[in-house]
């Protein structure tokens, strides 16, 4: 056949198991690794010896035990880990093994395993790729083994039709993915989503409380938190909402679980839709000050849930209508809960703030007194080396100067309440990295943030961050990156990356109900005079294929003509009925007669009387020359 079968099927089963050992390996621990690494490393050094150097039965053993260990460490909380390093271990197992057809067959199947494990890790656009490039690979190795295991069965010709078939059938099932993936029935339980998160890694989310001090370091992670679709605006009004504070045990701020009050839209409503990362997420998130929350089937959220805890291991997707102001108007709140101190609050932040509570005549001057204090006091922002124990926001305020926004959202806030002026603390993120090509802002874990609401007669609740006072405020709170040749391909994967689990991770029940509502709904308002909006587009369409054909007409003429067809698809016949090549310097009455086949004549007949006549075929001869190719040509028995 001209071909080295065995060659091709070596190399074909090599890159079957470095696909699907490679989507495994970033994910292992190092056992697995190692099996994976020395069982390819045996492999390919046995192809060169032509034996293997590990006996089958040591093989064997070693596998089986490995896979004991692991098997013995799968539980409900942790069933991806276990599963994947034993096909990892028994990949490796195949591919030092000595190489057989009915070996090569296991290695493509663990591989195939491996791959789908993988998605149990990441199910992103990388794994739609890997399977991409998997799915030929494996069509190609059942059609090299096939050819191996039948020598002289197939021909060259034979064997090229076979691999067309084989690549053809998963090159036709992703072109049909898209026709079907939106109709396919969808559970409601999000069951694959939950074994996912099995392996993989996940934000924090905001804590249910405040409590500076509790660590000397916190996170500097830029695991997406969540992403927001908007239009781009002013980054120092960037502050994502969350849960408030209010509520103090001891130093330690506690979130409010009562419904927030009614928010009055003042000002230009921003729109933003949030998808939510699987994960810690304890409240819904919006663009400060948010009006209203919407699920994606276009119900409203009641305020009492905003603050609920979100189910983590899904990704959760929903509409924010916000107004983003630094002030808003406000009934009195309760003063006595908000002017409250606690007994373990320092006496030398009670000093300072009974000083700052005679530093003006009206609330708006004690709080601008506040502020100037701070921005005096020459703090620094930090997410390292903070001061820890019970006497930690002391430190911060008189001593070290240094910490990061629970330290300066915390501090300001018991001074404004010691100085009369109630005060409470708000969670959320601020910032974002905005991608153009998305359209939206991805908001990182290390972006969490604490702020200051002060509440002022006659004018409300005013935001006021800390934080900002600090010396170095600009290069800490995460301004805008430069943006390199590698931040922009990374803005590029994370759209796409985005793309792929809007479209297709989060596609569940409650979106084919959607969107069935929304098809219903279209079809029900849709009226005659609708069609004549299409009319323009449609008349474009038809006159650039019109165009097409014409340019393919004019260029390639004698491909259209029938007669030509109906002579490529006789020459075919005959190459493989017969084993005449098609480039053979023969002509039609020639083949005729040196093949003596009834069938070939009768074709011969037809085809050159429309010939001579300097004409095109009739109808009725185009049929019989159609009918004559479709039932094939047999040879004749000498």
């Amino acid at each position: 056949m001209g071909l080295d079968l065995s060659r091709l099927i070596t190399l074909s089963g090599y890159l079957c198991a470095l696909l699907g050992g490679g989507s495994l390996f970033p994910y292992l621990p190092l056992t697995p690794r190692l099996v994976f690494l020395a069982g390819l490393a045996a492999g390919l050094a046995a192809q060169r010896r032509h034996h293997p150097l590990i006996p089958h039965l040591l093989l064997t053993a070693g596998s089986l035990l490995l896979f004991f260990w692991y098997a013995v460490q799968f539980n409900r909380h942790n069933p991806a880990l276990p599963v994947a390093s034993i096909l990892m271990i028994l990949l490796g197992s195949r591919l030092a093994d000595e190489k057989t057809p009915r070996t090569w067959l296991q290695t493509c199947a663990i591989a195939l395993f491996c791959l789908s494990a993988s998605s149990l890790f990441d199910l992103g656009p990388r794994f739609l790729l890997l399977l991409a490039l998997m799915m030929p690979l494996l069509a190609l190795m059942l059609v090299l083994l096939t050819a191996k295991s039948h020598p002289g069965s197939l021909d060259h010709t034979g064997l090229k039709r076979l691999v067309a078939v084989g690549f053809g059938i998963p090159a036709a099932a992703l072109l049909l993915t898209p026709l079907f993936f939106p109709i396919l029935p969808r559970t409601q339980l999000p069951l694959w989503q939950f074994i996912q998160q099995a392996g993989g890694t996940q934000p924090a989310g905001l804590p249910d409380t405040v409590t500076p001090g509790s660590s000397a370091q916190v996170s500097t992670s830029d695991l997406p938190v969540f992403r927001a679709e908007m239009p781009r605006i002013d980054p120092h009004q960037l502050y994502w909402r969350g849960p408030t504070f209010s509520r103090l045990h001891g130093l330690q701020w506690l979130k409010d679980t009562a419904s927030p009050p009614a928010a009055t839209p003042l000002g230009q409503q921003v729109r933003q839709i949030i998808t939510m990362e699987p994960g810690g997420a304890r409240s819904l998130i919006g663009l400060d000050l948010p009006l209203a929350f919407t699920d994606q089937r276009g119900a409203t959220i009641p305020p009492i849930n905003w603050s609920r805890p979100l189910p983590s291991p899904r990704r959760i997707r929903y509409e924010v209508r916000s107004v983003s102001v630094d002030t808003r108007p406000a009934p009195a709140p309760d003063r006595a809960l908000l002017t409250r101190l606690p007994a373990e609050t320092p006496l030398r932040l009670r000093q300072l703030s009974a000083r700052l509570q005679n530093a003006g005549t009206n609330a708006q001057a004690r709080l601008d007194a506040l502020e100037r204090w701070f921005r005096t006091a020459g703090f620094r922002y930090s997410r390292s080396d903070l001061p820890t124990g019970d006497n930690a926001l002391d430190s911060f305020l008189f001593v070290s100067h240094r910490g990061h926004c629970e330290f300066f959202a915390s501090g300001f806030a018991l001074l404004a309440r010691g100085a009369g002026l109630p005060a409470r603390l708000v969670g959320g993120y601020y910032g974002g990295e905005y991608n153009d090509l998305g359209g939206y802002y991805r908001v990182g874990e290390a972006r969490a943030h604490v702020w200051v609401e002060v509440w002022i007669g006659g004018k409300g609740w005013i935001r006021v961050d800390p934080s900002g006072f600090a010396v170095n405020a600009d290069s800490a709170l995460g301004g805008t990156r430069h943006r390199t040749l590698l931040t922009r391909i990374g803005l590029l994967l994370d759209a796409l990356d985005y793309t792929w689990n809007t479209a297709v991770i989060t596609y569940d029940l409650s979106r084919q109900l959607q969107l069935a509502d929304n098809l219903h709904t279209r079809f029900r308002t849709f009226h005659l005079h609708d069609l004549t909006r299409l009319l323009p587009a449609a008349g474009l369409l038809a006159a650039a294929i019109g165009m097409l054909w014409l340019y393919l007409r004019l260029r390639h003429g004698n491909r259209f003509d029938r007669r030509v067809r109906l002579l490529r698809r006789f020459r075919r016949q005959l190459e493989k009925s017969h084993a005449i090549p098609r480039a053979a310097p023969l002509g039609m009455f020639d083949i005729a007669q040196q093949t003596n086949c009834p069938q070939i004549d009768a074709f011969v007949a037809i085809y050159a009387r429309s010939l001579y006549r300097e004409c095109d075929l009739t109808r009725g001869e185009y049929r019989q020359l159609n009918r004559l190719l479709r039932a094939g040509f047999r040879r004749t028995v000498p």
